[in-house]
């Protein structure tokens, strides 16, 4: 089995919500890429997430997210949506910017909805941004690290969007760190 960290396959995640406390707000969209760890783009998926609730209304910060109603009526259910992403990390090691955020709506939306998600040695390259020495000196958003490395796609608050930015910044951020086996991204757990 080649354990270089470039050939590795990740599922990219991110989420978008209608606030930050997975008990209490839920999740409005679900962007998954997956790619290795050179960059390269294989596959993309996203959809709005469909809450199946009466009354449910809450948008949450619609001027960062500018996710409307109409956008989530046409989104798939949230149990749907987990089976996607359970079945993007059947080969695909989970990796996501702020991780401990999105495993947190991800379990609690999975919870509701009677499934359970399957995470298996997840990364958060927050986490890896932060460890790098220009990390600990600069802003460590998706943003400010995007510009750092010249990704040119930059993050505005869509699932997908954020997750290709994500993925597009791997190769910088292992590089950075000097990381060349897989089983070195194990300390940037969330």
């Amino acid at each position: 089995m080649d354990s270089s960290v470039h050939s590795q396959r990740f599922a990219v995640v991110d989420t978008e919500t209608t606030g930050l406390d997975p008990q209490t707000c839920r999740m409005l969209q679900l962007g998954i890429v997956i790619a290795r760890g050179d960059g390269t783009i294989e596959s993309e998926f996203a959809t709005y997430v469909r809450q199946d609730i009466p009354g449910f209304g809450k948008l949450g910060a619609y001027e960062i997210h500018g996710i409307t109603r109409r956008d989530l009526r046409d989104g798939l259910p949230v149990g749907v949506a987990i089976d996607h992403l359970n079945w993007a990390l059947r080969d695909a090691r989970f990796i996501a910017h702020n991780a401990k955020f999105d495993i947190g709506f991800l379990t609690a939306e999975a919870d509701r909805a009677k499934r359970a998600v399957h995470l298996d040695r997840p990364i958060c390259t927050l986490r890896l941004a932060r460890s790098l020495e220009d990390g600990r000196k600069q802003s460590n958003t998706l943003r400010a690290i995007a510009e750092r490395y010249g990704v040119t796609e930059q993050a505005n608050h869509d699932a997908l969007d954020d997750s290709r930015v994500v993925a597009r910044l791997l190769p910088h951020l292992f590089g950075a760190a000097g990381i060349e086996r897989s089983d070195q991204l194990d300390r940037f757990a969330p």
